[in-house]
């Protein structure tokens, strides 16, 4: 009865969300379309196929690009599958995945943006919470389609390093750090703004910056044990 009554709980989130996904894509603007369809039917079969996992919210983000791309239900499922396998500790129940990225992303920008951590400290926004959507469904809400399927796609690759996308993170930050203390934004402000960046970040100049960092901190001479740890870079480099 238990399981009955999770699938009952499941398939009605599951169906509040697929009705707010992407609805302004011309995929899923009908709402007896089919790519709705195939996105409920989805979820729904991940659900039982990962019944420990089953459905959280954000789920419905990282799935419906992958249907606009492959167009069937099939294709689009075992390609999901394989993306929540990279992405399942993003939906810890105690948010444990969630977590460790925004330590991990914390201890990033103290390093490489110190400015900003020192304001970020200042003003008790230092949990970095206000990059958590960012992280959840990498990205998937700050770009349009087209630039979200190549962001992924460069992202899937594990290249330049580990954890590139939080780097990704540091170069969107480096680019609005000036306005951020020009402003003296605090923890409700820096949200506000960030969440306000939505379709205005250039991905190109992102990848550029990130991948920039990437190499700057892989030509220092030390780095702190856990920076290394997190990019996957040798433990020479550590102190």
């Amino acid at each position: 009865m238990n399981r009955f009554s999770a699938l009952r709980d499941r398939r009605s989130l599951i169906e509040k969300d697929v009705n707010r996904t992407d609805r302004q894509h011309a995929a899923f603007k009908d709402p007896n379309g089919r790519h709705l369809r195939m996105l409920s039917d989805c979820l729904m079969t991940y659900g039982m196929y990962n019944f420990d996992l089953g459905y959280v919210q954000g789920m419905s983000d990282l799935l419906a690009p992958l249907l606009v791309v492959m167009d069937t239900e099939l294709d689009a499922f075992w390609c999901f599958v394989g993306f929540m396998d990279l992405m399942a500790d993003n939906f810890d129940a105690d948010q444990a995945g969630m977590k460790r990225q925004l330590a991990q992303l914390r201890s990033l920008v103290s390093l490489l943006l110190p400015d900003l951590a020192n304001h970020l400290t200042r003003h008790e926004a230092d949990n970095m919470y206000f990059c958590f959507r960012w992280l959840l469904v990498w990205f998937k809400r700050e770009f349009h389609y087209d630039d979200v399927c190549r962001l992924w796609e460069v992202l899937w690759t594990g290249l330049p390093c580990r954890n590139f996308h939080l780097l990704c993170c540091c170069a969107i930050l480096d680019r609005e750090r000036a306005t951020i203390i020009k402003e003296d934004l605090d923890f409700t402000g820096v949200l506000k703004y960030v969440n306000e960046l939505a379709h205005k970040i250039d991905l190109e100049q992102m990848l550029n910056t990130a991948e920039a960092m990437y190499l700057q901190l892989k030509q220092a001479d030390q780095l702190p044990e856990d920076v290394a740890e997190t990019l996957g870079l040798t433990v020479e480099l550590c102190y």
